[in-house]
């Protein structure tokens, strides 16, 4: 899976650049309607919850130079979603406004409804519910009489989220139906993806695990080929939740460090919450300790009233409760308990997490709350009315009130057994999980590893590492070896790194890119050679005597062969990128929360 996301990278990637170059040249030739297309083809591919990158910083762009009120209207309701998505909704208010004023310009049903779509976007946080279902109810008028796929589209899902919220279940049911319907006549497969995932999402809900997983695996196959920018992220979201509710521990095992890590590299708040509810299910308790804290350890006060408020708080609540700690499962029941009677989405009812008074309970039962069994409940009731099981099941837990967390025998994290090993009278390594281990050609880094993992937590230097690698049980330090560039190239190079500026200006003034491109390249690899070569203040830095010299040889090489890994098996090189530290001290640190046993 590791490997599909990769691949999916670099197609997305293939794609943001192709538009942004559309967007140049675009510029250059003054096409304002050209930028406007690029402008919107990149805002296409922002994934939920990550950052836009350039995407609002073109839009913009393009949105003050459009003349035109249709044009003006899409770009700033992209412009509203991508600061959304980016988890900055309130920057993104304005924007959608005025979309909607222009689109009311232009008598367009289908402008109209894509700056309808970007106003509720903005108006997703947990005291907006009746706006957004004011303009929920405007966007469906709008596309009651409009044949547009799109329009149609996003006022079903609209609808589908707002209905799931409200626990209006006869309305759930029929956008269900609508979204089948829809794909159906028109053959989309855009349309499909979005009615099986959102099927997936209510198979689980009423417990027919079998067919939320094939829903599920076939909505990933199809999003991925028609290149949905969220595909991965959705899949995941409702495969951790099918575990959930079928308790497979080895899968949420394995889920909870990827949903750490995801949310780690794309800074998303909600699905470190996540994260610590799928851990504490597993049974690794330390690394949910570690994520409750890291959310709501200082209070709630910074995560944003936005789409994710009140699934990031919920989780939080419920890790913390089921972990015992009452001050922070006390401080999210507060901030919940205004919005009992809601149910609890991710997304745009990609998933349903469960009724806010089931959190409510949570947290009144480990914080000795008096309200705890009305919440309770209010919970078992709301569940019946979801046909909700597993939910349901959850209610009717034994519960231990000092420790506020269901009566379960603790789960030690499991132990793994995982190879790295060099095989007898070959220059190939075996490396990876016992049985799935994978066969690598020898490097220099997998011997400063193994050198490592003989030895954990002990710091080791470069220079050692270097001699033990090489079968030497001593190594001899050796002084500095004279500076790496003399003055007399230094000053050569900075003469041409000026030369290259003018050069540079000039192809910019002639418009000639391709020559622009070229003398980049040149800078480039001129200043990565002055910055070796270099130090403080300019000053001509030494190339280092042994030691100096062993650092960045291991270092070097250390990283070589974790790339090497994560190209064949990425949970192994993450698991030792974290516990592996080089420098002139080098150490394997291990993880309690995560033992193992390395076959070395």
């Amino acid at each position: 899976m590791e490997a599909v996301q990769e691949q999916d990278d670099s197609a997305w990637e293939a794609a943001r650049a192709a538009h942004y170059g559309d967007f140049v040249a675009a510029r250059a030739a003054d096409d304002v309607a050209a930028m406007a297309a690029a402008a919107l083809g990149l805002a296409s591919l922002q994934r939920f919850g990550g950052p836009g990158g350039r995407t609002p910083a073109l839009l913009h762009e393009a949105y003050l130079a459009a003349d035109s009120p249709a044009t003006r209207a899409r770009l700033a309701a992209a412009l509203a979603r991508s600061w959304v998505y980016g988890n900055d909704a309130a920057r993104g208010a304005s924007f959608a406004l005025e979309a909607v004023e222009l689109a009311g310009e232009t008598r367009d049903p289908t402008v109209l409804a894509d700056a309808l779509d970007a106003q509720l976007a903005t108006s997703w946080g947990p005291d907006d519910l009746s706006e957004r279902l004011g303009i929920t109810a405007r966007l469906q008028d709008v596309a009651a009489h409009v044949d547009d796929l799109r329009t149609r589209m996003d006022a079903h899902l609209w609808r589908l989220t707002t209905a799931l919220e409200t626990l209006d279940v006869t309305g759930m049911h029929r956008q269900l139906a609508a979204l089948d319907l829809l794909a159906d006549e028109t053959g989309s497969p855009t349309v499909r993806y979005f009615a099986m995932t959102r099927r997936a999402m209510h198979a689980t809900l009423i417990g027919d695990l079998g067919r939320a997983r094939e829903l599920a695996d076939a909505a990933y196959a199809l999003g991925t080929d028609t290149a949905i920018p969220d595909a991965f992220a959705v899949y995941h979201e409702q495969r951790a939740e099918i575990a959930r509710h079928a308790d497979d521990i080895d899968f949420l095992a394995d889920e909870a460090p990827l949903a750490e890590d995801y949310a780690v590299r794309r800074g998303i708040e909600s699905l470190i919450a996540e994260a610590a509810v799928l851990a504490l299910q597993a049974g690794d308790t330390g690394r949910a300790s570690r994520l409750v804290q890291q959310v709501g350890g200082g209070g709630f006060g910074q995560v944003p009233a936005d789409v994710d408020w009140l699934l990031t708080v919920a989780k939080t609540t419920e890790a913390a409760a089921g972990l015992g700690y009452a001050d922070i499962a006390r401080a999210g029941m507060t901030l919940m308990a205004p919005y009992a009677g809601r149910c609890v989405l991710n997304a745009g009812a990609v998933v349903c997490v469960g009724v806010v008074e089931d959190y409510l309970w949570r947290a009144a039962v480990v914080s000795a709350d008096p309200r705890a069994d009305d919440w309770r409940a209010a919970a078992v009731a709301a569940y019946r009315r979801l046909d909700a099981p597993w939910w349901l099941r959850r209610m009717s837990a034994p519960y231990d009130v000092k420790r506020g967390a269901p009566v379960a025998a603790s789960r030690p994290a499991a132990r793994r057994t995982v190879e790295l090993r060099r095989l007898p009278g070959q220059a190939v390594w075996s490396v990876g999980p016992a049985g799935e281990a994978r066969l690598l050609p020898d490097m220099k880094g997998l011997h400063y590893l193994r050198a490592l993992l003989q030895r954990p937590d002990a710091e080791i230097t470069a220079l050692e590492m270097s001699a033990l690698a090489a079968g030497h049980g001593t190594a001899v330090a050796q002084p500095d070896a004279g500076e790496r560039l003399d003055r007399q190239a230094l000053t050569a190079y900075r003469n041409r790194l000026r030369e290259i500026d003018e050069e540079l200006d000039e192809a910019k003034s002639w418009n000639d890119p391709a020559r622009a491109e070229r003398i980049e390249t040149e800078r480039e690899a001129l200043l990565r050679e002055l910055a070796g070569a270099t130090g403080l203040g300019g000053r001509a830095r030494s190339m280092g005597g042994t030691a100096e010299r062993a650092r960045v040889a291991v270092r070097k090489a250390i990283a070589a062969a974790l790339d090497r890994i994560g190209a064949e098996d990425p949970a192994t090189a993450r698991l030792l990128r974290r516990a592996v530290h080089t420098g002139s001290v080098c150490r394997y640190e291990q993880d309690a929360d995560t033992p193992i046993d390395w076959l070395l």
